[in-house]
């Protein structure tokens, strides 16, 4: 099965927008980033201009953990609840969550609250035919992939692979091969990868210069058969379009059967 190639709201919430430019690029899969400070009813007014696009929901929120130790825990689930519920409205079936994130020191954060909050939403998430995965970040707890194991695996989560934090906090795992640590114990669970080359501090996601930047990652995506969205979580429309064109051409070699299809067929439709 071909993965989905997904667009992320590179147009803040201009949803009107987003729906123009992926059409005119043949993008039929979107991955949106919520913003919890838009009401729900406009939220869901934004949805309805993405429809017949498929869309899965990403969790970017910065100050909330279900991590946190103290009263900003408690507080942080109740919103990523809260936001299960929303995307469940809009008819969304997958939503990725964050621990860590924005915290480079991982102050005041716990791996035992991050267990049991993570495993309340995802039961939460179940409950309402929404699947939470959680996402590999660069800081703590998630940068250390036994970490993560133990997160998804006590929670029940699924998971969320972004190859460009695993390049970014690989020289902290000199014995390892971080990657295969990433995706391999999670094969069966990852629903979603972040598809670019590597995060650089001040700067942010940088492209793939050529597809051997990303070609080892991807081949250990391809052991994943769960996994069947790639978001190109870039936002220029040049850098997209560019990574966009080396990642169909990396799929058309992984499968010559499907060439004609993969020339003809707008990303999105690879697989449905």
């Amino acid at each position: 099965m071909q993965p989905n190639l997904a667009l992320c709201n590179i147009f803040d919430q201009d949803a009107e927008k987003l729906a123009t430019f992926a059409l005119a690029h043949d993008f039929c899969a979107i991955d949106w980033s919520i913003d919890p400070s838009v009401p729900e009813r406009t939220f869901l007014s934004l949805m309805e201009s993405l429809a017949g696009f498929q869309v899965r929901y990403h969790c970017r929120f910065h100050g909330v953990d279900v991590a946190f130790s103290d009263q900003r825990g408690d507080d942080s689930l109740a919103l990523l609840m809260r936001t299960v519920d929303q995307v469940a409205l809009a008819g969304g079936q997958h939503m990725t969550v964050h621990i860590g994130l924005g915290n480079p020191s991982g102050a005041g954060i716990d791996l035992l609250r991050a267990i049991d909050g993570l495993t309340t939403l995802v039961a939460h998430g179940r409950r309402n035919g929404v699947a939470v995965a959680l996402e590999n970040l660069t800081t703590p707890l998630t940068n250390d992939p036994l970490l993560f194991h133990r997160m998804v695996r006590q929670s029940d989560a699924y998971v969320t692979i972004d190859i460009g934090h695993a390049h970014a906090v690989k020289e902290g795992y000199p014995l390892g091969d971080i990657y295969r640590d990433y995706i391999l114990p999670h094969r069966d669970r990852i629903l979603n990868a972040h598809v670019y080359h590597t995060e650089l501090e001040g700067y942010g996601h940088l492209p793939p210069a050529r597809l051997t930047d990303l070609q080892s990652r991807l081949d250990l995506l391809g052991l994943a058969k769960s996994c069947n969205w790639w978001v190109i979580e870039l936002m220029k429309p040049d850098e997209i379009l560019r990574t966009r064109d080396l990642l169909l051409r990396y799929l058309e070699a992984a499968s010559p059967h499907s060439a004609l299809a993969l020339n003809r067929q707008p990303a999105c439709q690879l697989s449905q």
